[in-house]
């Protein structure tokens, strides 16, 4: 992939030396990668592993440091007749902010001038922050009414495309507006689309040049999920523009990321084949509890991605990646340099209700070809993948972030089954959540409120680990 340049690949040879570490967990002393095979030279370069020079041993963790600027703190709205937070000078982080009347934090993307992040601030107050270097600020997108969901972002120019959801007397509606630049106070509101149904959910934005696409998962009639898709000019958000009801079915949790030339779409879908019943022995009785039965009678659920051109119409069928899953499939995507898209997917096939299993990283090439890997890392938490790209040309390839058991970040460069994840005493429990120009967005959860701060990470280097 033209993304590898050769310091990268001596980059990831040296986090190969660090495979199975975990600072904050304890480390693990493993012998060091072997050199890449024959057959690892038929891999897509984002999933083949830098040559491994480095002596036996353990290399150093990541060592961060906070940039000045690019920090905000998101206060909590207070309930009517609730006693007023107290400030929180602890250094631990905490899950208060998660409860009610707490933030709750969305989607993340980097901006020319630093990043920008979605959130809900008490029970629906919609809004959205801007990260600079010199300046940070929120902007207020008012109160949402019914089941309060996070704003969807994209950038757009210098500046943010908003898709925010709301209800009114016909059921859901979805506005989309326009936020000028890092220093607008304001959105410029467009078009509103209304009458949408009772549910709508997984809102997903993306923009590529002149046009905009925008997805979503609806209902049908008969009770089965749907995606819907509508296409428009950003240069025209005040006028009006359809929905069209895509052709998979039993699809949901979408995910859109731009391409060269368009877009890739991809979401899970529940195979419409009845699950086969195992023979239950005499003695045995079938679970008593609903919630229970529908657990452990979910049928087969498949990662499917497609290519959409510029307009959101879809070139060719969809891709199915990885094998069936049964239960929650876990996963993110990325665009890559080549215009492939990177996928990460696990599932929780293996105890329902409790996430775990290997994470597959899966290449999609532009030419339609899928090339995949496992990372068996014994040091993987429970929780979603995340995959993080930074839009700097200068920068590596897509960033791999995953919780460690103890709930301590970890993260790395995203190079399939030789993926080394590493943690650092000041990442912590922090949640990263945007990547640009090598720096890290990160959340930390206060109290009732978030912090949102950039971190600077120095990975180590070739002559750092021979003079171990």
């Amino acid at each position: 992939m033209s993304m590898v340049s050769p310091s990268l690949t001596a980059l990831a040879g040296v986090l190969a030396a660090g495979l199975g570490l975990s600072p904050l967990t304890g480390c693990k002393r493993h012998p060091p990668a072997p050199a890449p095979s024959a057959a690892a030279s038929a891999l897509p370069s984002a999933l083949v592993p830098g040559e491994d020079g480095s002596p036996d041993g353990v290399s150093p963790p990541a060592q961060c440091r906070s940039l000045p600027g690019f920090g905000l703190t998101l206060d909590a709205v207070v309930a009517p007749g609730s006693p007023k937070p107290t400030a929180d000078t602890s250094e631990d982080e905490d899950d208060d902010a998660l409860l009610p009347f707490g933030v709750d934090l969305g989607s993340a993307v980097a901006l020319p001038s630093g990043f920008a992040v979605s959130g809900i601030r008490g029970a629906g107050q919609a809004f959205v922050a801007l990260l600079g270097e010199r300046a940070s600020h929120r902007i207020d997108l008012g109160e949402l009414h019914g089941d309060a969901e996070t704003p969807a972002i994209a950038p757009m120019g210098e500046g943010l495309l908003v898709a925010l959801r709301t209800t009114d007397a016909a059921g859901f509606t979805i506005k989309l507006g326009r936020v000028a630049g890092a220093e607008s106070s304001a959105v410029e509101w467009g078009f509103e689309l209304s009458k949408l149904g009772k549910t709508v959910t997984g809102i997903e934005l993306a923009v590529a040049g002149a046009r905009g696409v925008l997805v979503f998962q609806g209902e049908e009639k008969q009770g089965g999920s749907r995606l819907l898709l509508g296409a428009f000019a950003t240069g025209a958000l005040k006028e009006p523009f359809e929905l069209k009801v895509l052709e998979a079915k039993d699809a949901e949790m979408p995910r859109l990321t731009t391409r060269a030339g368009g877009y890739w779409l991809s979401w899970v879908r529940t195979l419409p084949e009845a699950k086969k019943t195992p023979k239950m022995p005499v003695e045995a009785e079938a679970p008593s509890d609903p919630e229970e039965r529908e657990l452990l009678d979910v049928g087969l659920r498949v990662l499917e991605v497609a290519k959409l051109d510029e307009r959101g119409v879809q070139v060719g069928a969809a891709l199915r990646v990885g094998e069936p899953r049964r239960q929650v499939l876990l996963y993110d995507v990325a665009s890559l340099a080549s215009g492939g898209l990177l996928v990460a997917a696990r599932s929780d096939s293996a105890v329902p209700g409790a996430e775990g299993g290997a994470l597959v990283l899966s290449e999609v090439g532009a030419d339609g070809s899928v090339r995949e890997e496992r990372l068996d890392d014994d040091e993987i938490g429970v929780g979603a993948p995340a995959l993080l790209v930074d839009r700097d040309a200068k920068s590596p390839g897509p960033w791999l972030v995953m919780s460690a058991p103890s709930d301590a970040t970890r993260l790395g460069l995203a190079r399939g089954g030789h993926t080394v994840l590493l943690s650092d005493a000041l990442l912590g429990r922090a949640e990263v959540v945007a990547v640009s120009a090598g720096h890290f967005l990160v959340q930390r959860a206060r109290g009732r409120s978030v912090t949102l701060e950039a971190l600077d990470c120095a990975w180590p280097s070739d002559s750092a680990v021979e003079k171990k």
